[in-house]
């Protein structure tokens, strides 16, 4: 077996508690990093220092987005709040409701034209073409069947939003109130992944199963076998590999061709406990993969099953964030540290 080299270390930094969320800012100047416990930190990006702390959400930060074209930077939290925060200020620029005590998620539309936010059953979608964040200019949806689970922006210029839960996956536009679109589905679903080809999207689900879709078909397929739920998936740039989780060894699905159907996958044997986090570079081969115990694996599918580089950090992997030059990778941890380590060479 070759020897497998350790990932090259930039920096370690700290934040306190749990860290629960973790973005680049556009152009790669800072890093964002939110704690379970309420604070959101801002990191620069070349040395790890603190540049700014907000003071969160009362009860916990639950996730953090930067808006794709601009440096501010969106929050949601356990206060039924969404705040809007700008480098340098002191206090968010804006705040709105949610719709609920807690709002789990919110996305950015490609364009940065929208946020959607999602707060148990509620659905909303935030108009922000004239660059502010208020109430009336959104969109609130009727209450779904049951707490939206995940939610992520179409991939290209057609600004579509897909939903899942417990009944199956609705598509969604600003313009409308009913969904554009729906695919029923008798389960729980996790979370859904777009490839970036905007073809298919796949589901993670609580059966421990993965389901796909053709969006110009309808037609589905499930893929089974993983002895525990999935709950996290990541397409590689090409939309050829879906990597997906659910066990210690990440288990990658070749999509070209005809699909996966009646296919081996990828198996990449190296961790020892659950996996935790998964992520392709946005442009590039390399895939890492993080677990319970700590470790760090990153690797190449299609062209070996052993790492290409490892790391072992000693507390649960919470968080990965590839660069958008893709040449550095941001990893979070349960203990609140930050590490900054280069890609590997391919």
């Amino acid at each position: 077996m070759p020897r497998i080299e350790p990932l090259d270390s930039i920096w370690k930094s700290k934040i306190p508690g749990h860290v629960i969320s973790m973005a680049w800012s556009p152009g790669g100047t800072y890093i964002a990093a939110a704690s379970a416990d309420d604070l959101i930190v801002i990191l620069e990006a070349e040395t790890g220092k603190h540049i700014h702390t907000y003071e969160g959400h009362p009860g916990g930060t639950s996730q953090i987005a930067w808006h794709p074209r601009e440096p501010l930077l969106a929050s949601a939290g356990c206060d039924g709040h969404i705040r809007l925060w700008q480098i340098g200020s002191k206090s968010p620029i804006a705040t709105v409701e949610g719709g609920a005590a807690w709002v789990e998620s919110l996305a950015w539309s490609n364009r940065g034209d929208y946020l959607a936010t999602s707060a148990g059953k509620f659905l909303r979608i935030w108009d922000f073409r004239q660059g502010s964040l208020v109430s009336s200019a959104m969109r609130a949806f009727s209450p779904q069947i049951s707490t939206i689970a995940s939610m992520g922006w179409k991939p290209g210029p057609a600004d579509m939003l897909a939903t899942c839960g417990y009944n199956g996956l609705y598509f969604w536009s600003n313009d409308r109130s009913e969904p554009i679109q729906v695919f029923p589905w008798k389960g729980s679903m996790l979370t859904l992944v777009w490839s970036p080809d905007g073809k298919y999207i796949a589901t993670g689900n609580q059966d421990s199963t993965i389901q796909f879709w053709n969006m110009a078909t309808g037609k589905e397929l499930r893929m089974w076998g993983y002895p525990s739920k999935i709950t996290t998936l990541s397409w590689d740039c090409k939309s050829r590999y879906l990597a997906s989780g659910g066990s210690a060894t990440p288990v990658v699905w070749d999509c070209s061709g005809t699909g996966p159907a009646n296919t081996r996958p990828i198996t990449l044997d190296f961790h020892g406990t659950l996996l935790t986090q998964l992520a392709f570079q946005s442009e590039g081969s390399i895939l890492a993969s993080g677990c319970t115990e700590g470790m760090v694996a990153t690797w190449r599918p299609g062209k070996t099953e052993v790492p290409l580089a490892t790391a072992h950090l000693g507390n649960a992997i919470s968080r990965f964030a590839w660069s958008f030059s893709n040449n550095r990778l941001a990893v979070g941890t349960a203990n609140g540290e930050v590490h900054l380590f280069k890609a590997p060479k391919v």
